[in-house]
């Protein structure tokens, strides 16, 4: 593990020899978010005011006096066209707070103190996230900053924390390029796409009839690029003949993108997005009835957005994840088991959690037993945020969500690669079932799947 006083040399380093040039095209971009969200219980809503950024670095915590709670930002996208999946994270952020709160707080010295969350609206867009990140470190004092949904906002806010020295976790992203980066601010809960893309394909290919040929599509964006990428590895691998390889825009027309794979006529077909494109992927296949023998697309299969989107055409869907509340996983800190978180959400918030949700619920116990073990009172130094990155870059938690462990080299350096990946199939009532890979498979898959017609 990586040495305190090591690692805490080379953040200054970093910092004084040039860690602001990481956020030259980021930092001061136009375009912030503007709106407000409120959570509930301990979080509430902000987006930082109208601040800049400034060459100076993030709160100190000497100008603030003492304060009754940590404060933590949280950068993800409350409007735009990725707003699902912000409010997806910001739910996952609300319940740890929420929970935690209720639970009396984090202890620290003999004291307890309850968490706040302030929001900042990423809009779906870099530059707004960006922008937001910038105005939140300059004007609102955080401790630390829970991070964004999507990879690219996330590749906009990790040179800010850089620039400003603050601590960050994402419960969310899981773009390989964010890791490669080599961030020293910048942490992530779930492992990242390049991994749980080729361990899922490879699942997937394995099952009987073994698959011949592939069709893979993808948005062209990073978090779902590295996923095609990520299933094209993984069918070379098992010497599956790719007889495509696609990346189409967000706003692409599916008819086409169906047309076009119908008349190639793969065994299996392959799609890395977000759920819009999946189900506009799925309606389109069955209006033109395109019946491979199966679809796989990640990211959430498991979410009531793509279920309803896709209507009965959901069913028999193959996904990715790393986490179910039925997952084999042994709890701890804050919830003491996968089935008692997930009666916390339902109970919150009327849906079943998706991994999502629960990676960054992850985040913030994560940062809580940091807090701990750093063993300062809120508002936190800028010397205490530096030690806080020491110790999380040693910290190992166990929690319903998996074991929390970050690497500290390497091309997954401050991620966390130690949760399984889990080959999931929806059955005909939307619920999912563990289909692979073998040694985790709790269900039997329906496969080859019914064509439309036999639906």
């Amino acid at each position: 593990m990586a040495d305190h006083h090591t690692s805490k040399s080379r953040r200054r380093f970093l910092k004084t020899a040039g860690a602001g040039a990481i956020a030259v095209g980021f930092a001061g971009c136009s375009g912030g978010g503007s709106g407000t969200d409120s959570g509930s219980g301990g979080s509430s809503g902000s987006d930082g005011g109208s601040g800049t950024d400034t060459e100076s670095g993030g709160s100190t915590g000497s100008t603030g006096g003492g304060r009754d709670r940590f404060k933590l930002g949280a950068v993800t996208s409350l409007s735009g066209d990725l707003r699902f999946g912000g409010g997806v994270t910001k739910r996952g952020y609300d319940l740890w707070a929420d929970t935690i709160n209720q639970n009396g707080g984090i202890e620290v010295g003999g004291e307890s103190y309850d968490v706040e969350i302030v929001y900042a609206d990423a809009q779906s867009k870099p530059s707004s996230g960006a922008d937001a990140a910038s105005r939140m470190i300059s004007n609102e004092n955080v401790d630390a900053v829970l991070g964004p949904y999507s990879s690219n906002v996330t590749l906009a806010v990790c040179p800010i924390m850089e620039r400003n020295s603050m601590p960050h976790i994402t419960g969310s992203a899981e773009s390989p390029q964010i890791w490669k980066e080599q961030f020293e601010y910048s942490f992530g809960t779930i492992p990242t796409v390049s991994i749980i893309a080729s361990e899922t394909g490879e699942a997937l290919l394995n099952l009987d009839p073994n698959a011949e040929s592939v069709y893979i599509t993808g948005v062209n964006e990073p978090f779902s690029k590295s996923t095609a990428e990520a299933m094209r590895t993984a069918a070379e691998n098992a010497g599956v003949e790719v007889l495509d390889f696609q990346l189409f825009p967000r706003g692409a027309d599916y008819a086409n993108v169906v047309s076009q794979a119908k008349s190639a006529g793969p065994d299996l077909h392959l799609h890395g997005g977000h759920i819009g494109s999946h189900v506009n992927l799925i309606n389109a296949a069955e209006q033109f009835d395109y019946s491979p023998n199966g679809f796989m697309m990640h990211y959430g299969v498991n979410t009531g957005s793509y279920k309803d989107g896709a209507g009965a055409g959901a069913a028999h869907t193959f996904g990715a994840t790393v986490w179910l509340p039925s997952a084999d996983r042994s709890g701890g800190a804050l919830f003491d088991s996968p089935g008692a978180y997930a009666d916390a959400a339902q109970a919150a918030y009327g849906s079943a959690p998706d991994y999502t949700q629960a990676g960054s619920t992850a985040a913030g116990i994560v940062f809580q037993e940091a807090f701990k073990e750093l063993g300062a009172a809120p508002p936190l130094s800028q010397d205490d945020k530096d030690e806080l990155v020491s110790v999380l870059e040693e910290i190992e938690v166990n929690t319903f969500y998996g074991d929390v462990k970050f690497e500290t080299e390497g091309e997954y350096y401050h991620n966390n690669i130690n949760t399984t990946s889990l080959l999931i199939q929806l059955a005909e009532d939307g619920s999912p079932k563990i289909v692979g890979p073998e040694d985790e498979a709790v269900d039997e898959p329906t496969y080859p799947i019914p064509s439309w017609s036999e639906r």
